[in-house]
């Protein structure tokens, strides 16, 4: 899920989590099985935790990661079909490009003393920075000036091989990294003059892949030992930066009627710092499940639709595409779309989100299984924004990111005041350790009765 603002909790954090897990997190999938869970023991696939094992099997097997564009991405595109089709839905991938960066190494910075500035405190890399390493002398750019590099002629008798030093301001880094790179540099350092102290420098981005060059920015301390260096800097950034392309997964199960459509999704892609088990594989799993169940006995009224969608932690790629596809008539048809992202939390709080009919039905589904879930509205955050935009009814069920838990809603859901809801959010340790099977299960059940609510 890409980063937003929390419902009901404390504190919010918006890239990563601060804290690794503890002993509270040992209920995620070590308890006994539930009563459901032993009636369904005859057909596993019905049960979202098979589906959650292999999911975190295909992490193990691949460098820790489902990333989409690696090789853990695609095996799960795999996977996801295969039981898709094992459950009678017709199934068809569809091709999506993306701008894909993976650092794979902090970034190293050393002064011709020998000095080597500290990763994060003192630099970062810029987003979609090429790799390389580079040793040369820097030229400060511009006299200093927060416009430095925006301008055409700020260029002008540039020392081609050089490395470029300009300050942080005005213009997007872009802009000022193209321009090193047709004035023939060999890298670009970024100062951020307001980054002094403990605070690091800017976590910024070039937007896309292009820039050939590394790109990094440095603190202000730094900046200026920079600037002073008489001799060659070493900058070396260890990344890939390039465009690569992934596939959503679409699976179809016909309805009596098919004139009207009801769809739910979830994104099958992890971020590449780890394999994503609840984030998003809670989701996936459950839709899996949810596809077995609901490929069996007779058919609805309505056509059931499912999107697994590719390279949602990368900017929703896998959706927008999917809903910029369809015609004006083909929109019509979709009466609701039911979002799942993060359905799994280890100290979960149970949430919903949308409007209408589509979001009442989850709730009323919901309310049936425990305590009421909370209100929340999570803006353009997951793969229901696209949805949305197109006049589509949506709703969603989440159960929590990176912020901490109120008192109240720790009182009301049984989980740990203070304590973030996910805290391996977005981070190596989202495995199957860091998913609670409770709520996983609770989710299912419901989703499933208000999806056969919303199709009739």
């Amino acid at each position: 899920m890409r980063p937003w603002p929390l419902v009901g909790l404390t504190c919010l954090t918006l890239a990563g989590c601060g804290g690794g897990g503890d002993g509270a997190q040992t209920s995620a999938g070590t308890g006994p099985a539930t009563t459901a869970q032993g009636a369904r023991a005859s057909d596993p696939s019905v049960d979202p935790w098979p589906h959650l094992q292999a999911l975190d099997a295909i992490g193990r097997r691949n460098e820790g990661t489902r990333a989409a564009g690696t090789p853990g991405g695609v095996a799960t595109e795999e996977l996801v079909a295969a039981r898709l089709r094992a459950a009678g839905w017709t199934v068809r991938f569809q091709r999506v490009t993306f701008p894909f960066f993976d650092e794979r190494r902090p970034p190293v910075v050393a002064l011709p003393s020998g000095r080597r500035l500290a990763e994060d405190g003192d630099v970062r890399t810029l987003a979609y920075s090429s790799g390389g390493t580079v040793r040369a002398p820097v030229r400060v750019v511009g006299g200093g000036r927060s416009d430095a590099g925006c301008r055409p002629g700020d260029w002008d008798g540039f020392p081609r091989g050089r490395i470029a030093l300009v300050r942080r301001g005005v213009c997007p880094f872009a802009e000022k990294a193209r321009g090193a790179q047709a004035a023939g540099a060999t890298a670009v350092l970024v100062e951020d003059r307001d980054a002094t102290g403990d605070r690091g420098p800017v976590s910024g981005t070039l937007g896309v892949p292009g820039v050939r060059i590394p790109v990094v920015a440095v603190d202000a301390d730094a900046g200026a030992a920079l600037a002073r260096a008489g001799g060659r800097v070493q900058v070396r950034v260890d990344a890939v930066s390039e465009r690569r392309a992934a596939r959503d997964v679409l699976a179809e199960l016909p309805g009596t009627d098919g004139e009207r459509v009801v769809m739910a999704g979830a994104h099958i892609d992890s971020v590449p710092a780890g394999p994503g088990i609840n984030d998003d594989g809670s989701g996936t799993a459950t839709l899996l499940a949810l596809a077995a169940r609901l490929g069996q006995g007779p058919r609805l009224r309505d056509t059931l639709r499912l999107g697994f969608w590719t390279a949602e932690e990368l900017g929703l790629y896998g959706s927008r595409a999917y809903v910029r596809g369809l015609s004006a008539a083909e929109r019509r048809r979709i009466r609701s779309y039911v979002n799942l992202d993060m359905v799994g939390s280890p100290n979960a709080v149970l949430e919903t989100y949308g409007s209408g009919e589509t979001e009442a039905a989850l709730r009323r589904a919901l309310d049936a299984r425990g305590p009421a879930p909370n209100a929340a509205s999570i803006g353009g955050a997951s793969d229901h924004a696209a949805f949305q935009r197109a006049g589509i009814e949506v709703g969603g069920v989440f159960t929590g990111a990176s912020g901490r838990v109120s008192a109240a809603s720790a009182e009301r859901f049984g989980a740990t005041a203070g304590r973030a809801v996910d805290p391996c959010y977005h981070r190596a340790c989202d495995t199957l350790a860091n998913v609670d099977r409770g709520s996983v299960e609770t989710v299912a059940d419901a989703v499933e009765a208000a999806l056969r609510s919303l199709a009739g």
